[in-house]
């Protein structure tokens, strides 16, 4: 079970052990999916709160599309102030760290009104495909960050040793300056490519790639020569 006087590491290390278990709890998520997207021939989402035989806590989403299910994952604890904070496991072994201020500060500008358990599904629901965009290293194997997100970026620090970004604090996209919303339009394009077949993804990178000569072989934008591929 997860609790606060844990290391990240040791968090982490307890949700993957859940993992086992929660394949077996979305198979009727993805049942519920395929079937509504057949009937209405749109992506269908569904999302669960669920809690582990481990007594951890989890929001599961599936979103199915005409390729397929997807799932995302996050799990969340209470701090010391029993203010939550979480992380969201990707299928690319990146765990994304998502502190209490992102949640509260993204509660001020779109969610204010509701309980933090429910502010945090509502983030979720609509922030759960992330890319990142390293902008300076602070030291070996550690950079800071900016997360691309549906509703605004997430600001941090990531550490590619340990396959972590810390999420610090949230900025929705009327208070970004104009670097930041140019990373955005980068970022939002990178998240698009994740909802594409191989094929159309290649035929979108080629030209991305000639406009932005400059992300080629940059820390943390390694999607491009790996969706080119």
């Amino acid at each position: 079970m997860i609790v606060h006087t844990m290391t990240n590491a040791e968090m982490i290390a307890d949700a993957r052990k859940d993992f086992p278990a929660i394949g077996n709890r979305i198979k009727p998520l993805v049942r519920e999916a395929r079937r509504d997207m057949i009937r209405t021939r749109k992506d269908r989402l569904v999302m669960t709160e669920w809690r582990s035989p481990r007594m951890n806590n989890w929001l599961l989403l599936v979103i199915h599309r005409k390729a397929g299910p997807r799932l995302y994952a996050l799990t969340w604890y209470l701090d010391r102030d029993k203010r939550i904070n979480a992380f969201i496991m990707t299928h690319e072994g990146l765990v994304y760290r998502i502190s209490r201020h992102v949640i509260e500060r993204y509660g001020e500008r779109f969610d204010p009104t509701t309980n933090p358990l429910q502010r945090l599904r509502n983030f979720f629901q609509e922030n759960y495909s992330y890319s990142a965009e390293c902008t300076e290293q602070v030291g070996e194997d550690r950079f800071k960050v900016q997360v691309g997100m549906c509703h605004g970026m997430g600001l941090g620090e990531w550490d590619r040793k340990e396959g972590l970004v810390y999420i610090n604090t949230f900025v929705n996209h009327g208070q970004l300056f104009q670097n930041q919303a140019d990373s955005m339009e980068r970022m939002d394009f990178e998240r698009l490519l994740h909802q594409l077949s191989a094929s159309q993804r290649r035929h979108l990178v080629a030209p991305y790639k000639r406009k932005y000569p400059e992300d080629v072989g940059k820390p943390g934008m390694e999607w491009l020569e790996r969706f080119a591929a």
